[in-house]
């Protein structure tokens, strides 16, 4: 009996600790660029503050975002660029994948032949896609700003 016990009690814990790395995804994306500007040094960054920025700059409508945190670097030098999004579904999601896709591909070529250190800088960065979640991060840090959005959203 005491085994049983001792098992059944594992078992919920199991299952509470998992619950609760799960909750992680709860975290809303403002919150998360929020922490990533309190942990990393940006350039001077524009927020992206209306889902009509998302269309201008990437053609992203409104109607496929969830929601969404982010800035530009408007200096016409710098090329730094953070774009978190969250799809309203999976159709959104591949779509915004494009559109980010997209717009790292000009950000390259654009840079390739007038700016090569931000060409550089551009080519070890990336668009990646984990599940509802696409995120397009351009800049130096790129790799430590990788690794604060997939914590903050347990992804």
């Amino acid at each position: 009996m005491k085994k049983l016990t001792i098992f059944a009690v594992s078992v919920m814990m199991a299952f509470v600790l998992t619950a609760c790395s799960a909750g992680g995804g709860k975290m809303v994306l403002s919150d998360v660029y929020n922490d990533i500007k309190a942990q990393v040094n940006l350039s001077e960054m524009n927020q992206l503050e209306s889902t009509e920025s998302l269309y201008r700059y990437y053609g992203i409508s409104a109607e496929s975002v969830d929601e969404f945190a982010g800035g530009i670097n408007n200096s016409g030098v710098e090329q730094e660029e953070i774009v978190l999004i969250k799809a309203k579904d999976k159709a959104s999601a591949e779509g915004i994948k494009t559109a980010l896709d997209n717009r790292y591909n000009a950000k390259l070529n654009e840079n390739k032949n007038y700016n090569p250190q931000q060409a550089e800088m551009i080519e070890k960065c990336k668009v990646e896609q984990n599940g509802l979640y696409v995120s397009m991060i351009v800049s130096e840090n790129a790799e430590k700003i990788t690794e604060i959005f997939k914590t903050d959203l347990g992804i």
